[in-house]
């Protein structure tokens, strides 16, 4: 049994909408003024919103067995996906494209295949409820979705809303699998759907926050700073452009908890910038918020552990254990500030 494209777009979160191109549904998680204002500042930062980032494929069904069809293009020169297939929380497989090859250490580029894709899951027996994740780092676009022929099928919707803005990390790199990223695992333990918004590179920046989606979110989570820190932005011009997007941001969405992570851990946070010390990111986010209702700032120097074995680039972006730490020690501050 073979679902509609329509059965598909009811059962799909993460979304700010659905196209259907050249026989493929198509899947994008900015509006279009926000692709438009990536497109200006910047062709990669364009690009990159176009990859799958939090976009999922969540029903229920009886079926005992699922067939994938998927065809994946370029964002950037991380040509590695994984789409992550899960019956009642439990993994029962992927479709991606680096499952045969040896990886190397450190997260070299590496060429890997891109195109058409298909897999067939068993769900097993009874009822259940799926959820496929989609690759943070390639655009994901689906041609069919198949169940067993009488199969039953119930689109789920979620209950809450979870926006999240960030760089790379908060985009998903370089976790090997896409439900592992930390932001997934923070909109479970919400109970939200995670709709993302994170672009590799980006930092903090006003005219973005001002280009709000037609949604009511529940929660917002901000994970910038460590580009900021980077390139050259002093720490002056980093509490005024945080403030600015994050003031933005509290009016546009006045009702959501907002959650501000300060940056992570990177190998060279010693290094000589024109900010200065990079553990005093943490200390202006909490300046810039301290008068916002609803607003929280946890510190994230320490929330993955300081050794390279738990990041893909052995310096910066966590790997699947990295973001394991990440969301554990996240959600451990989060109740705690709560």
């Amino acid at each position: 049994m073979k679902l509609s494209f329509a059965q598909i777009k009811t059962m799909t979160w993460g979304t700010s909408r659905i196209t259907e191109e050249d026989g493929l549904l198509c899947f994008y998680r900015c509006t279009k003024e926000q692709e438009e204002f990536f497109k200006r500042r910047k062709d990669e930062f364009y690009r990159h919103s176009l990859g799958t980032a939090g976009v999922r494929l969540v029903f229920k069904t009886n079926s005992h067995n699922l067939t994938m069809k998927v065809k994946v293009a370029n964002i950037s020169d991380r040509k590695r996906f994984s789409f992550d297939v899960f019956a009642n929380n439990e993994s029962v497989g992927y479709l991606d494209n680096f499952s045969d090859v040896e990886l190397p250490i450190g997260e070299k580029r590496i060429e890997l295949p891109v195109g058409n894709f298909e897999n067939t899951f068993v769900l097993g027996e009874g009822s259940k409820t799926v959820c496929i994740h989609f690759p943070y780092s390639v655009k994901g676009m689906l041609e069919a979705i198949e169940l067993d022929d009488g199969a039953t099928f119930e689109a789920l919707a979620p209950e809450k809303k979870m926006l999240a803005y960030g760089d790379s990390i908060t985009q998903g790199y370089y976790a090997l699998r896409s439900s592992n990223r930390y932001i997934a695992k923070l909109a479970d333990f919400l109970g939200a759907e995670e709709i993302n918004k994170a672009i590799g590179s980006d930092r903090f920046c006003a005219e973005l926050a001002s280009l709000a989606d037609d949604i009511i979110p529940d929660y917002i989570v901000v994970a910038h700073g460590t580009n900021d820190w980077r390139t050259s932005r002093t720490r002056e011009m980093f509490r005024e452009e945080s403030g600015a997007f994050l003031h933005i941001m509290r009016k546009q969405y006045p009702t959501a908890k907002m959650i501000v992570i300060s940056p992570i851990w990177r190998k060279d946070y010693m290094d000589e910038r024109p900010f200065g010390d990079f553990t005093k990111l943490d200390e202006d986010l909490r300046t810039v918020v301290r008068d916002m209702d609803n607003t929280i700032v946890i510190r994230g120097f320490d929330l993955v552990p300081h050794e390279e074995q738990y990041f893909g680039d052995l310096q910066l972006h966590p790997n699947d254990a990295g973001f394991e730490s990440y969301f554990s020690n996240l959600t451990e501050q989060y109740r705690i500030t709560d």
